[in-house]
């Protein structure tokens, strides 16, 4: 692989309020992919037969995280910090996971134990986005510097689009970071992720349409909203589970270890003014029932081609566990639908991968806690579909090398998903075409919508 790709990957997950400091599942599947996991949904890479090297930057969404009240209130602190703990305990061992023998490389070779710096954690309502940024040089290329190293500045933001269009139970939280060029005087690098949770509801398309105009609109990085300068760890050779836990639980993640990157500028940054934009989260777009249907790639709607299909025939196509059948749903689904159009209605100048390459199943709604035989059940209360989806921008040639759901997690309604891509670093760099302007009076917003969650929190407390 080229010199200037930098891994990257995604991972989004809608817990459903189902989760807690006591009760986190393990995250090893979910994170830390492998080749033989999940045969239903794969790898699409030359190296799926290799050791696969860890990403340069990790991306952790999640929705619903904390029950609502908590939420809005902003009581989450112990949860979150939980959360963290977490992901830097299973990602650390991310070596020995994906090595057939589960040993790790030498350490003169650049083997051993990860150590991954978090450079931003925001939560808005039930959304919450952790990027974490790899110390350790590539192995491939040890005389580029780290993701961590590279890191200029880090900007964070959220908005809420829920109740009245503004409050924390629907919205989105965003990171904005610059990475220092690996060609000396050369522009640096942006990159921006985006995690949103959009308006319920089959029949709430253009609420979701609205819900994303407003996203991008009002989430603003401002210079007055920082994350976090990495602060290199030692390089660990410990291997055990209980060392390694302990080597976690001993670096601390908060400002206390980590000074605030300086802001590069002051200026105030759209969602769009990024080189490489990254939507992870749940969009909340459903399989249309009663409704014509449009290529998964895009393209004009054709009635002929794809008639509309009733209710009960979507839920006996999803039922069946089935890919090629679950594929004859795609057309169907609201987000490729919506993204169609000329011009675009929403999620306009991203990339929606085509599901049915993946053999993705549905990843919504399912029986939670289901035993290990019933696990893939959909319970039909509500259509089935994939409302939990990532994007990126595609004015790049982005190599995806695995777009996976992991069916083994029950403890939510929804599936987690997560994708590796390879992100090229070359050629002009200019930003993203804004859709929509900034609004002007996007901190009156933010601010009326914080205060309607304490207020709203306080009467259910």
């Amino acid at each position: 692989m080229a010199n200037d790709m930098l891994r990257v990957q995604l991972a989004s997950f809608n817990v459903g309020q189902h989760i807690s400091s006591d009760t986190l599942p393990d995250l090893t599947s979910w994170l830390v992919p492998t080749n033989t996991d999940e045969g239903k949904s794969g790898y699409a890479s030359q190296e799926r037969h290799g050791t696969r090297e860890a990403p340069d930057l990790y991306a952790i969404g999640f929705q619903e995280f904390a029950l609502l009240p908590n939420a809005l209130a902003g009581w989450t602190e112990t949860l979150r910090a939980t959360i963290d703990r977490e992901i830097r305990r299973t990602i650390r061992l991310h070596q020995s996971i994906v090595r057939p023998d589960h040993m790790y490389d030498p350490i003169e070779h650049g083997g051993g134990p990860e150590n991954y710096s978090q450079v931003a954690e925001i939560a808005h309502g039930g959304m919450l986005l952790l990027v974490y940024a790899r110390e350790r040089r590539s192995q491939r290329h040890p005389h580029l510097p780290s993701a961590a190293e590279r890191v200029k500045e880090v900007r964070m933001s959220s908005v809420g689009s829920g109740i009245f269009q503004l409050m924390g139970n629907k919205g989105a939280v965003g990171v904005r970071i610059v990475l220092a060029s690996l060609s000396p005087g050369a522009q640096d690098d942006v990159y921006t992720f985006l995690c949103p949770h959009l308006a319920a509801h089959e029949h709430n398309v253009e609420r979701r349409n609205l819900d994303w105009k407003n996203v991008v609109e009002r989430l603003v990085f401002a210079a007055d909203r920082l994350g976090y300068a990495p602060r290199l760890q030692p390089i660990s050779k410990t291997r055990s589970e209980k060392e390694t836990m302990n080597h976690v639980q001993s670096i601390p993640t908060k400002p206390a270890a980590q000074n605030q990157t300086p802001a590069l500028d002051q200026n105030e940054y759209s969602v769009y003014d990024t080189h490489h934009l990254f939507v992870l989260g749940d969009l909340n777009y459903r399989v249309g029932s009663n409704v014509a249907g449009a290529p998964p790639s895009g393209g004009a709607t054709s009635p002929v081609t794809y008639p509309p299909m009733r209710t009960a025939d979507i839920k006996m196509l999803a039922r069946s566990n089935n890919p090629r059948r679950w594929a004859w749903l795609l057309p169907y689904d609201q987000l490729t639908l919506q993204h169609a159009t000329t011009p675009p209605r929403a999620f306009q100048s991203l990339h929606i991968p085509d599901l049915s390459k993946w053999n993705l199943a549905p990843t919504y709604k399912y029986k939670v806690n289901a035993s290990t035989k019933s696990s893939d059940v959909l319970s039909f209360k509500r259509l089935p579909g994939w409302p939990d989806r990532i994007l990126w921008s595609q004015k790049d040639e982005i190599h995806c090398e695995l777009y996976r759901s992991v069916m083994a997690m029950r403890v939510s309604d929804h599936k987690p998903i997560t994708t590796i891509l390879n992100v090229p670093e070359q050629g002009p760099k200019q930003f993203l075409s804004r859709p929509f302007a900034i609004d002007p009076s996007w901190r009156a917003w933010q601010t009326r919508g914080l205060w309607m969650d304490r207020t709203l929190a306080a009467g259910r407390s």
